[in-house]
């Protein structure tokens, strides 16, 4: 008997306690939210636009529209929004982005455990091509950006080394590691990078340019003009004396060639095999085998020094090049039934052309003095040329696009000028 009373006891307890847990909730004084299960799961989220572009100050509101596994829109539904690069643009809980700054962002919307990502792209309000401090006063050779259009690097004269991770609004001083003048900087990858210059100087980061270290494994000891990469493992790098420097291991081993005894100024690849190297008295080369041989362009275009060269990648348009030189000296490749063919132009005898970068098929830049700062642009894949505002007193001896819209061009006593309006 004492058992069964314990047992009618504990029920009644335990429903009592049931009675007041109902009424607490009921009545609102719990601190805990009642959450209703989701009749249907998700099974995806969509956001539009799913790509944008916008300018500094604008803003742009983005639509995510929740889907249940049957395929129905779930009105209604709560979107988390995020941004991955708050510095540039913001979101509000409604989708209103804000740009705030130049660069790229990726906008998320996330819900009941799915989410999709709309891509960003923010230009600067300013206009045409303006001046970045670079807080250097030596003479900048070579720049190079990375694909997120906010981190960049510049190289110069005295083992100068700037880069900066906003693109461009602020520059800080690098340590490279030499005194020595560097001439051109390259990252195959945002870990990666190179930067090559006087007396043999190979330089490699492997933590996205926070330290160099010197390479001893090249075995050049000429004055070093230019270096490339293709992908992580196939780079070029050239130089005094004729001589071209060629890895296709990441830089572990180096094999070297003597295809002329001019100095060769630049090298461009439109892919691991196809490659044109350039330079004193019009000198061209070419290679089919990632620089195994090099073959010399003759009978030569020109005898004017070329300066620089540029060549489109992909396989739908890694026919054209263009090679850039003194006196307005300018040549590019035409396709025939056979062979590729360099044709001879200018763009003016007063002018001197450093540096030159094809874009795409259609669009290119080119830069160097007439005698202050040069900056020439092209539409038509090269064929006709048009002098731009470069804004500055200074030649200008290198230059790099990542789209048609965002360049940098760096020149002499710490020169860099910047464009996100396709220097329009």
């Amino acid at each position: 008997m004492r058992f069964e009373r314990a047992l009618h006891v504990g029920a009644r307890l335990a429903a009592a306690a049931l009675l007041a847990a109902t009424a607490a909730l009921t009545g609102g004084c719990s601190t805990k939210t009642l959450v209703r299960p989701r009749s249907t799961p998700l099974s995806r989220i969509k956001v539009t636009p799913a790509a944008d572009t916008l300018v500094a100050g604008g803003n742009q509101l983005f639509v995510a529209t929740a889907y249940d596994t049957g395929g129905t829109v779930v009105p209604g539904e709560a979107i988390s929004w995020t941004s991955t690069n708050p510095g540039v643009a913001s979101v509000a809980a409604a989708g209103l982005v804000s740009a705030l700054a130049e660069g790229t962002s990726k906008i998320i919307a996330s819900a009941g455990g799915k989410a999709d990502t709309a891509s960003l792209l923010v230009y600067g309000s300013a206009t045409g091509w303006v001046t970045q401090t670079s807080g250097a006063t030596a003479n900048l050779n070579g720049v190079y950006f990375l694909a997120d259009g906010l981190t960049g690097f510049a190289v110069g004269n005295a083992g100068t080394l700037v880069r900066t991770m906003d693109a461009g609004a602020h520059w800080s001083p690098g340590a490279s590691g030499t005194a020595l003048d560097l001439a051109s900087v390259w990252f195959p990858s945002p870990l990666v990078g190179w930067s090559v210059g006087a007396a043999g100087t190979v330089l490699k980061t492997v933590n996205g340019g926070a330290s160099w270290t010197l390479q001893t494994n090249v075995g050049v000891s000429q004055n070093l003009t230019c270096v490339r990469f293709a992908d992580g493992a196939h780079g070029w790098i050239t130089g005094s004396g004729g001589v071209i420097a060629a890895t296709r291991d990441s830089g572990a081993t180096w094999t070297r060639s003597f295809p002329t005894a001019q100095t060769l100024n630049g090298v461009a690849f439109a892919d691991t095999s196809n490659g044109w190297a350039v330079g004193n008295g019009g000198v061209i080369v070419g290679t089919h085998d990632g620089g195994a041989s090099w073959y010399l362009v003759q009978p030569a275009v020109t005898t004017q020094h070329l300066k620089g060269v540029g060549r489109l990648g992909g396989s739908a348009n890694d026919t054209l090049g263009i090679a850039v030189g003194v006196q307005g000296t300018l040549a590019r490749t035409v396709a025939t039934p056979d062979s590729l063919v360099w044709t001879l132009s200018d763009v003016g005898a007063s002018y001197q052309v450093n540096a030159v970068h094809i874009v795409d098929a259609t669009t290119a830049y080119a830069v160097g003095a007439s005698p202050a700062g040069l900056v020439l642009k092209s539409v038509d894949g090269g064929s006709t040329w048009t002098p731009q505002v470069a804004n500055s007193t200074q030649p200008l001896s290198g230059v790099f696009f990542l789209d048609a819209q965002r360049g940098w061009a760096v020149g002499a006593a710490g020169r860099i000028v910047h464009t996100s309006h396709g220097g329009n």
